[in-house]
């Protein structure tokens, strides 16, 4: 047993120091933000922003991953994903779903619960509240989502996306529903209400 902890404290030393060097996660001030050079956000309080180029989603978090997380996808073309099928997030178990920029309003929202329960980042979801919404004065789409995990922890958030030039521009926020929703979906909502596209 204590061989295996040993070699458990090895791989987690590896890891950290292994986030260091690619430097993963970037401090992000209050101000208004550039997010990959696709668009900007207001923000107003210091969150942590996870960035490896080679995945097509950058995220940000104030307590971790688990507890609260902005997403923004990269733009998605046709015939793409939401998620790479070689994310280290993700394992593939089945063909991905696919994005068509002849979707309508409701297939989109369709689209990111399919990849959401593909991704296996929640393994029940549903959605309510759906209506539209302007990004940046482009027509989107908004909703409301509530899923469950595979540890059967319930999350609670909601998602923005828009199409532009025949590409999808998505964002979402989730916390799990107890405690973190509530201290930062207001937060959240203002910051990407204030999305504008560069």
């Amino acid at each position: 047993m204590k061989k295996i902890n040993n070699i458990l404290f090895i791989v987690l030393i590896l890891f950290l120091s292994s986030c260091q060097a690619n430097k993963m996660f970037i401090l992000v001030e209050p101000g208004r933000i550039e997010i990959d050079k696709i668009y900007s956000i207001e923000n107003n309080s210091i969150w942590s922003q996870f960035q490896q180029k080679e995945y097509n989603f950058i995220f940000w978090t104030v307590d971790g991953y688990t507890l609260q997380r902005i997403v923004f996808f990269r733009p998605i073309s046709d015939s793409e994903s939401l998620y790479d099928h070689n994310s280290f997030f993700t394992q593939e178990s089945e063909k991905r779903p696919i994005y068509n920029s002849n979707m309508n309003k409701f297939e989109i929202k369709e689209f990111f619960e399919d990849c959401i329960l593909w991704s296996k980042r929640l393994v029940k979801i549903d959605s309510n509240n759906f209506k539209n919404y302007k990004i940046d004065n482009f027509d989107g789409i908004t909703f409301d989502i509530e899923g469950q995990n595979e540890l059967g922890l319930i999350y609670k958030g909601f998602v923005v996306a828009v199409v532009k030039d025949k590409k999808l521009y998505l964002a979402y926020f989730v916390a799990p529903k107890i405690e973190f929703y509530e201290k930062y979906h207001k937060e959240a909502k203002k910051m990407l209400s204030s999305i504008k596209f560069l």
